[in-house]
């Protein structure tokens, strides 16, 4: 951390924040994600105000006493990060076994610390955490539809009255590599049955749950199929 701070210094530290903010929300609001633009942008630059506060508190404390100077200076960056864990706690959705916003909760957590960085003035550091982050959300996504890695998904699928049974349904799924958690059976003498199962897989996404889904639909008497990714 500077032992000097000049207006354009400040400034100049605020506006980066801003920019790698604004850079990551840009990216997560693009693709449809709660916290987008104006959230990142937001939590970045109060993250930089907060270590610039630290930083003319450090630079103006006139104890020479080293233990208490680094009392107060750590006191706030250290507030807003315990504080932001309410804000991505804020985003994280769970509904059954349905978990989402993880990946938002830690994205804020990071352009938190991000802001942090420019905030004290490690302009270099900052970057390279901008640059990390935006690799991992639009790089590791890729790299995740290719590698086979545990996911969980539900599939449910409706047959005629004449169709596939329960039994012969679930060995075709385990055979696959579906691994059963939870099933739900609902029968009708008229319009058939219907199967809805969760539980875990590992392979390659989408084209896994979309070989599954293909096979499902050429058996005879199956009516429709869905599949829902539930990681």
């Amino acid at each position: 951390m500077s032992m000097t701070l000049s207006w354009s210094d400040g400034l100049l530290r605020l506006v980066l924040a801003m920019l790698a903010g604004g850079l990551i929300g840009f990216d997560r609001g693009e693709q449809a994600h709660p916290a987008g633009l104006r959230t990142t942008v937001l939590v970045c630059a109060a993250a930089a105000m907060a270590m610039l506060e630290a930083n003319i508190l450090f630079i103006g404390t006139p104890d020479n006493r080293v233990s208490i100077i680094r009392l107060d200076m750590m006191r706030l960056p250290l507030g807003i990060l315990s504080g932001i864990g309410f804000i991505g706690a804020g985003v994280i959705l769970r509904k059954g076994e349905l978990v989402r916003g993880v990946t938002t909760a830690a994205t804020i957590w990071l352009v938190t610390v991000i802001g942090l960085c420019f905030g004290g003035g490690q302009i270099w550091l900052g970057c390279a955490g901008t640059v990390i982050v935006l690799a991992t959300l639009d790089l590791l996504k890729y790299v995740e539809r290719w590698v086979e890695v545990g996911r969980r998904g539900v599939v449910i699928v409706a047959s005629e009255a004449d169709g596939p049974d329960e039994a012969a349904l679930l060995e075709l799924l385990q055979a696959r590599g579906f691994s059963v958690r939870t099933r739900q059976v609902v029968r009708d003498p008229v319009a058939g049955h219907s199967l809805e199962c969760s539980g875990r897989y590992r392979g390659a996404y989408p084209g896994w749950s979309r070989a599954l889904v293909r096979e499902l639909l050429e058996l005879p008497g199956v009516k429709r199929v869905e599949w829902r990714d539930i990681n």
